[in-house]
């Protein structure tokens, strides 16, 4: 279906009206296939991409040379809640006329960048609803590592720099989550695991009706993989060397052991 423009003087309408929920999370954490599954509610509006390549307002990581590690340069993409106005006008507008359900009461984008802004599109989106997703930090930062390495090659400390970005982006959160009005956490393992409960937990922190299980049932497509929801951690996982592990645990250890992401133990 191609969803065509509407009217110029019909958006400011739509920004005053429509709640924005931003799910927010570390690269391969998940964010994408949460997306699409909450996407699929009729009342939720999304984008054709992320919303950090549909506007020129915002820097990427890739044209900062930092492709999936933002934290690397953390100073273009952490705003202060009163910074930057007019691109919060600019991206919203941009945002808005993209829309593929302009009358729906709610609109959900997902860009990795916005987990370290939370404070400033609440500031600039009219109190939104942030939903963090957390995954095992040993698989996901083995995930950005290939995947960097995959499309732009090797680069000095990769993993460590990958094991970084996880740790960096639970550190924000926990330091900005109290100060948001609308917050709700899940972790991509429990999503997997029983996402009949965990969608309607969402939906319900949402004021929304949950979708139907036949939705759930389906299959989706994540990084050019076409599955059912699973839990990929196991296959990613039994691919880590104990060189690896030590490197993620360096930088990562303490956050790991806060969320019970150990090897052998609850979240494997």
């Amino acid at each position: 279906m191609i969803y065509y423009p509407l009217p110029i003087t019909y958006y400011p309408l739509l920004i005053m009206s429509q709640h924005w929920i931003f799910v927010v999370g570390c690269y391969n954490s998940g964010t994408t296939l949460l997306e699409q599954i909450l996407h699929q509610h009729p009342a939720i509006a999304g984008l054709p991409d992320e919303g950090q390549f549909l506007t020129d307002a915002l820097v990427t990581p890739k044209s900062a040379g930092v492709p999936r590690l933002w934290a690397e340069k953390e100073h273009l993409f952490r705003f202060a809640p009163d910074d930057k106005s007019p691109e919060a006008a600019q991206i919203k507008q941009d945002w808005t006329r993209l829309l593929d359900k302009p009358d729906a009461p709610f609109a959900i984008e997902k860009s990795p960048t916005n987990t370290a802004r939370t404070l400033w599109l609440q500031r600039h989106f009219e109190q939104p609803y942030f939903i963090h997703i957390v995954r095992n930090g040993y698989a996901v930062a083995l995930g950005i590592h290939d995947k960097v390495l995959a499309v732009y090659g090797d680069m000095p400390q990769l993993l460590s720099k990958a094991a970084n970005q996880w740790a960096r982006s639970l550190e924000i959160i926990l330091e900005d989550a109290p100060k948001l009005s609308h917050f709700l956490e899940i972790r991509y393992e429990d999503l997997a695991a029983d996402p009949i409960n965990v969608t309607a937990h969402i939906f319900n922190f949402l004021g929304l009706p949950p979708i139907s299980s036949d939705v759930l049932e389906q299959q989706y497509t994540i990084h050019n993989l076409h599955s059912s929801i699973k839990n990929q951690n196991a296959s990613r996982l039994a691919q880590m060397t104990t060189e690896q592990e030590e490197i993620i645990y360096a930088r990562a250890g303490k956050l790991l052991g806060a969320y019970g992401y150990v090897i052998n133990g609850y979240y494997p």
